[in-house]
């Protein structure tokens, strides 16, 4: 059994992160632009339109609230991951100094 550096596994989670927003991103803007193309051949407007688009602009406000939330826990919300290592750091270490003592 290997040890791994811990900063390599950080560096996996943080990639693994990463690529599950852009997934997110692209799915979105694939499916929205699918929406947009529906809506706009769809012939049956009910004067309620808005930007040109019958209903398609409601699932793409309500996906792109998902996506904004998604972009703030990945880069922003990273920051916070980046405390609580700290955090944990910091308490490991008073830790280890505690075990000396008792030793």
């Amino acid at each position: 059994m290997t040890v791994e550096d811990p900063a390599l596994e950080r560096a996996r989670e943080r990639a693994k992160e990463l690529r599950g927003f852009y997934g997110h991103l692209i799915t979105y803007g694939l499916v929205c632009t699918l929406l947009v193309i529906i809506d706009l051949a769809d012939n049956s407007a009910s004067g309620t339109e808005f930007v040109g688009l019958s209903w398609a602009y409601w699932p793409i406000f309500g996906w792109g609230i998902a996506v904004a939330l998604h972009a703030f826990k990945t880069f922003v919300g990273a920051g916070a991951g980046g405390w609580e290592e700290r955090k944990a750091q910091e308490l490991y270490e008073k830790e280890k100094q505690r075990d000396l003592i008792d030793h």
